[in-house]
This record gives structure tokens, C-alpha cells and sequence, in this order.
């Protein structure tokens, strides 16, 4: 029998290993192909099958893996029958299982196997890394290079190795081509550096230093191009979301759960000046704060944090082998065992929500699209909040924004009334609709005028995510 705490464990290590990464990898595999895509996975989709090197995003990185995914899919009979959305995240669940063991290795690089383990254990259970890892977006793969980065910058301080600080700046690189705002992580490292220089300081690690840091001067001027500023600042506007300060401070904490969250700050205030502890507080620490104030200039989501995650996963595990190790005599192997059984528990819990409630946590796009082919005319047209939606799940299908009846409903109603389509229908969903339509005005007047077909609910994360399907008909709005 395998005993967690004692020499056997570190025998065991590797089929610990291999357990828990089984674990994540079934929770990953699980329902990949039954959740619908949401609005920004058919967006990465859409593009990614227009994507070549001459019209490459900024951060191509997302784009290559989804249409390797969609090659994948239709080259292999077995992937296909998986669906679209199946094929299209296959490469995604694949990097998200792949991040599991290099938690381990970071968590063990920075303490000892033990911490390694539980962490990559907490990222196996992780909801928020399920999600992201049965998702066709960029952010599992801020995170597998987030850690990559993480797990070479430190050993190469601690080893002043030129191999492993080029290895730094490859994964960092990588990081940022998947997400650009994960350039938060070059400041972060840069804190750290300096913190190391001021205890002890060499020759080689002054170059190594200035080898690792010296490439992200040129980019800091490309901010002097029309291009990156507008990428750098796009999103729906500032604060349309609501997105304060505080609202993305509690969307890191709800995504990594609040005991984990509570765990990590008491590893942070047992012992605030480790080494290990110091270089996760600065992992964590800076880009939280400087987006932060990022935030008071333009759209920042909670969720662009989720890269530094791994150091709330390892810091909780740290908290967890401190109390194992602070409690003392083997009567009390039930008390030393209470926090991370907590911690399990919780995350287990907010799996089964994930799967039996949640739909995935996300809205029931394709189940929404799926009810109106039934009863669509080829003359009616589609009105919803993100017309590309329709292009995907509708092709051929007409789709209006609904942005032109938030605009100017008269002319919206003149133009349909001049025209030969005799239908409409509105596909509301309610978390965009919350957003430019908080005084209800345009819902109300679909409402007047329509009569609903389906209603798809789906609720997770504190949010309302359900779809309402209306139809209006030109003969019965004139009556």
C-alpha cells in the first residue's frame, strides 16, 4: 500500500504520477465532444481555417493548434465521429493533460516531490483548467508555457545554466504568441531577477540575465505601431463588462476555488521569505497587479490571469506539507490529512456541478441552432448577438447583428417591413444581452412582438448563461 508522506511515496512517485495524470486525462477526454461552442471557440475556429502565414494574428499560436485539430479531424475516421467541437479541441485537452506533469516537475524543482504531486494532483481536479482544456481558445496554452517558462527561469538561476535560460526565452516566447497580455510575465521574472541579484551576483549571471531579458526591449517599441496598440487595448469597450478590479480579483479566486486561494496566502505568510515562496509571489503577484491597473484603461478579463495559476496550485500544496510536517506522532494522521482532503473535495464537487449542472459551463449554442432548422424557412432570417455563431452552426443561413436593432429599432422595423422576409428569429443569450441591453429595452420589445419558442437554461460561475429563442412573423406584428 502506498503511504503519501513516507519514503514509499518517493519510490512511488512516478506511478502517483501516472495516476493523477489518468485522472486529468479522463476528466478531459470526458463529454469533449458534447459541449456546444461558445462565441469566442467559432470565432478562433472560423479564423483558424482561414489562417496562413500571410494573414497571421498576433498570437498564432491558438490558431495553428485549432486548425491542426481540424486537420487532425478529417484525416483520422475516429477522431471525426467525435463532431466538430470534439476534433476541434483535441489538440487543446492534449496540451491541458501535457501541463499536469510539468506542475509536478515545478513544484518539485521549487520544493520537493511531495509538493510537486499534491499540485499536479490540484490541477487534475482544477475546474477552471478542465474548462480551459476542453476549450478551442488560447489560454491552456498560456498556461503549459506559463509553467515551461516558470520551471527553466528558476533552475537557471539557481544553476546559472545559458542552456536552460534559452529555454526560458523560447517558452516565453511561446507564451506570449499565445496571448500577448502574458507579457506580464517578463516584469514578473524581472522582479524576481533583481531580488537574486541583491543576495548574490556573477559574472555569468549578469549575461544569462541579459541574454533572457535583452529580446523583450524590441518588442516594448513595437507599442509604437497602430497594430499592436489597437490589439493590445481591443476588447468590447472600457468596463462594458463590468470587469472592476475587484470583479477580477474574485474571478481568479472563484476559478482556482476559494480554499485553494486561502491556502495559497497562508503558505505565502508561514514563510514569506523562501526562496521558492518568493519567486510564486512574484509569478503571481506582479501580473495581478499590473493588470490591475491595466484594467482602469481598458477591457481586462479575470481569465487573462489564469496562466499564473499554477503558483496558487503549488503554494496550497506547500500549505498542505507545512501543516503535515508541523503536526507531529502518528495519532494524528487523520489531522494532517484534513487540508488536502479538503481541498480535493471542493474541486471534486465543482467537477460533478461542471458535468451534471453546468453544461460545461457554457451556453447551449448548438442546441439553440439545432431546434430552429427544425421549423426555418430559407426566407427567415437569424438575428443574434454574434452573427459568425450562425456561420458555423447555419452556413448559408442569413444573420443579422443584433446590434442593429440596439442602434435604431425604427429603422430595424422599417427595413424588415420593406423587405420580402416575413420571419425573425432572435436567438438571446442572455450574458451578452446583460451587457448592452441592461435596461431591457430590446428584449422587452422582442417580446411585444414575438412569441418564444425555446427556452435552452444553462447556469454556471454565478452566471446566467441561458438561451431564449423567439420567432416574429410579419403578419401577426402588423396585427
Amino acid at each position: 500500500m502506498l503511504k503519501f508522506s513516507s519514503e514509499n511515496c518517493l519510490k512511488n512517485r512516478h506511478i502517483l504520477l501516472i495516476c493523477i495524470i489518468s485522472i486529468g486525462g479522463l476528466l478531459r477526454f470526458w463529454n469533449l465532444g458534447q459541449w456546444s461552442f461558445w462565441i469566442d471557440e467559432v470565432l478562433t475556429v472560423l479564423d483558424a481555417e482561414e489562417f496562413s502565414l500571410s494573414n497571421s494574428p498576433i498570437n498564432p499560436i491558438p490558431y495553428i493548434a485549432a486548425k491542426f485539430s481540424i486537420f487532425v479531424g478529417k484525416k483520422l475516421p475516429f477522431v471525426a465521429q467525435g463532431g466538430g467541437e470534439w476534433s476541434s479541441r483535441l489538440i487543446f485537452c492534449i496540451v491541458g493533460i501535457l501541463s499536469i506533469p510539468i506542475v509536478f516537475s515545478l513544484g518539485q524543482a521549487l520544493c520537493n516531490s511531495r509538493v510537486g504531486l499534491l499540485a499536479a494532483m490540484f490541477v487534475a481536479l482544477s475546474n477552471w483548467h478542465l474548462f480551459w482544456s476542453q476549450n478551442v481558445r488560447s489560454y491552456i496554452f498560456t498556461f503549459l508555457f506559463a509553467v515551461l517558462t516558470a520551471w527553466f527561469f528558476y533552475r537557471s538561476l539557481e544553476n546559472d545554466s545559458t542552456l536552460l535560460t534559452i529555454c526560458a526565452l523560447f517558452s516565453s516566447i511561446c507564451l506570449i504568441l499565445s496571448h500577448l497580455l502574458t507579457a506580464a510575465i517578463v516584469p514578473a521574472l524581472a522582479v524576481y531577477a533583481i531580488l537574486c541579484l541583491s543576495e548574490e551576483r556573477s559574472r555569468k549571471r549578469w549575461i544569462n540575465l541579459l541574454l533572457f531579458f535583452f529580446p523583450f526591449a524590441i518588442p516594448v517599441l513595437m507599442l509604437a505601431l497602430p497594430q499592436i496598440r489597437g490589439y493590445v487595448s481591443s476588447g468590447w469597450g472600457h468596463n462594458e463588462w463590468g470587469r472592476s478590479p475587484i470583479y477580477i480579483v474574485l474571478t481568479l479566486v472563484q476559478g482556482v476555488s476559494i480554499p485553494i486561494a486561502v491556502a495559497a496566502f497562508f503558505a505565502i505568510i508561514v514563510n514569506p521569505f523562501n526562496r521558492p515562496t518568493r519567486f510564486l509571489l512574484c509569478f503571481a503577484g506582479v501580473p495581478l497587479v499590473l493588470l490591475l491597473i491595466a484594467s482602469q484603461f481598458q477591457n481586462v478579463a479575470g481569465y487573462y490571469l489564469f496562466w499564473t495559476t499554477p503558483a496558487y496550485f503549488i503554494l496550497a500544496a506547500v500549505a498542505c506539507t507545512y501543516i503535515w510536517d508541523a503536526i507531529t506522532g502518528n495519532k494524528y494522521n487523520l489531522l494532517k490529512m484534513l487540508l488536502p482532503t479538503l481541498l480535493i473535495v471542493v474541486l471534486l464537487s465543482q467537477n460533478f456541478l461542471y458535468f451534471r449542472y453546468e453544461n460545461g459551463g457554457r451556453p447551449k449554442w448548438r442546441e439553440a441552432f439545432e431546434t430552429i432548422r427544425d421549423e426555418m424557412n430559407p426566407t427567415d432570417i437569424l438575428v443574434l448577438s454574434e452573427p459568425r455563431m450562425a456561420q458555423y452552426y447555419m452556413h448559408g443561413s442569413k444573420a443579422v447583428d443584433i446590434n442593429e436593432l440596439v442602434k435604431d429599432r425604427a429603422a430595424f422595423e422599417k427595413k424588415w417591413e420593406s423587405s420580402d422576409e416575413k420571419r425573425l428569429w432572435f436567438i438571446e443569450d442572455v450574458a451578452s444581452f446583460n451587457v448592452f441591453d441592461a435596461d431591457m429595452s430590446v428584449r422587452n420589445w422582442i417580446r411585444e412582438r414575438g412569441r418564444m419558442i425555446e427556452t435552452l437554461p444553462a447556469f454556471s460561475r454565478a452566471k446566467d448563461r441561458t438561451i431564449h429563442i423567439f420567432l416574429l412573423e410579419k403578419d401577426s406584428v402588423s396585427k
